[in-house]
């Protein structure tokens, strides 16, 4: 996705690598996206073939430069900053965590710094909450960083759906707390090696259907009763018995298994009590995530009686810009230099608190 408007010098090499995915982004001096790459190469297919942490370091090193060797040739010496697993024990160099209650702006300030040929790469602590539930975030926290960037209200609460899906608690730019459902890496495990597996013809649908409606229905009136093991059987059946059909058993299992976690996180916040301590009621929720996903969540959040604000897929990208700028690693363009948009940045997280 390259764009070649005049007047956009090249600022930041962002990096977002995760545990199966790499995104890189070539921002300009207002943060916005010049150029991207998106690869397969995520950290866990690089540390599962090294044998050692020199080999483990070398093979990232190496992976970097061939992505990023164009925009590290024709802008020498660009600070690079990287988020997500890269950053994890078995990544490039394990970048460690800061302990909730934390600010957001702190993450410029405890960053881990790694060499790579001619380039130096910066890498962003993740977050940790400790206590009786313990729960860990990498990557996300620039998320979150972004999306406060770019939120003219403030939410109390950051939905980031996925693999695991977190539920994080802000005061302004303070994360007071958090906790992770394994709702979407429960359903790949269903869809895939379950009896569930054998019924369904194919995966959920774009959208919501009927039948995921069905399963939010089906969750939330007999939820508490049944429990979510016993009512993810009835989808076979149902199936038998002809009053759910095989192309929509992967929309109700999504369904139950989304109206289960959504219901159940709702419900702690509203009680001021979840596992991870992240407190009252969330008001109003930032939604983060592919549009699928989001959509499907949505849905899910407004009808237990949450306000959602959906927040872009590029919120990634513009945390890394906003904690790169808190670092000092990014100089702004100036208000008058020519530019295709609005080049005055929002306000650092510092900032934001005073």
């Amino acid at each position: 996705m390259a764009d070649d408007a005049p007047g956009r010098d090249a600022a930041l090499l962002a990096l977002d690598w995760g545990s199966t995915t790499f995104r890189a982004w070539l921002l300009d001096g207002t943060g916005a996206v010049l150029d991207a790459v998106r690869t397969a190469d995520g950290a866990l297919t690089i540390s599962e073939r090294a044998d050692s942490a020199l080999v483990r370091a070398a093979a990232f090193e190496e992976t970097f430069a061939r992505l990023c060797r164009p925009w590290l040739d024709e802008h020498p010496g660009i600070p690079v900053l990287c988020a997500g697993m890269a950053g994890s024990n078995h990544g490039w160099a394990e970048a460690g965590y800061l302990d909730v209650p934390a600010d957001l702006g702190s993450l410029a300030e405890n960053q881990t710094v790694v060499p790579a040929g001619d380039s130096v790469v910066h890498i962003v602590p993740g977050l940790r909450a400790t206590g009786a539930d313990p729960d860990v975030i990498r990557g996300e926290e620039v998320q979150l960083a972004g999306a406060l960037a770019t939120a003219a209200n403030r939410p109390g609460t950051v939905v980031l759906p996925g693999t695991h899906s977190k539920w994080v608690r802000l005061v302004g730019t303070r994360v007071t707390g958090f906790t992770t459902a394994m709702t979407g890496e429960l359903y790949g495990l269903l869809m895939r090696d379950s009896i569930l597996a054998r019924l369904a013809t194919g995966a959920a649908g774009p959208g919501t259907s009927e039948a995921f409606v069905r399963g939010l229905e089906t969750e939330e009136a007999r939820g508490d009763e049944r429990g979510l093991p016993a009512l993810l059987f009835t989808a076979r059946p149902l199936v038998l018995a002809g009053r759910l059909d095989a192309s929509e058993v992967a929309d109700y299992v999504s369904g139950l298994l989304i109206g289960a976690e959504v219901r159940h996180a709702l419900r702690a916040a509203a009680a001021g009590a979840t596992p991870a301590g992240v407190g009252s009621a969330p008001g109003v929720v930032a939604l983060c995530g592919p549009p699928e996903t989001a959509h499907r969540y949505r849905v899910a959040l407004e009808r237990g009686g949450a306000s959602v604000r959906m927040v872009g897929e590029d919120v990634a990208a513009r945390g890394l810009w906003r904690v790169a700028l808190d670092a000092g690693l990014a100089t702004p363009a100036p208000t008058d230099a020519p530019t295709a948009h609005t080049p005055t940045p929002p306000p650092t997280a510092k900032e934001q608190l005073t």
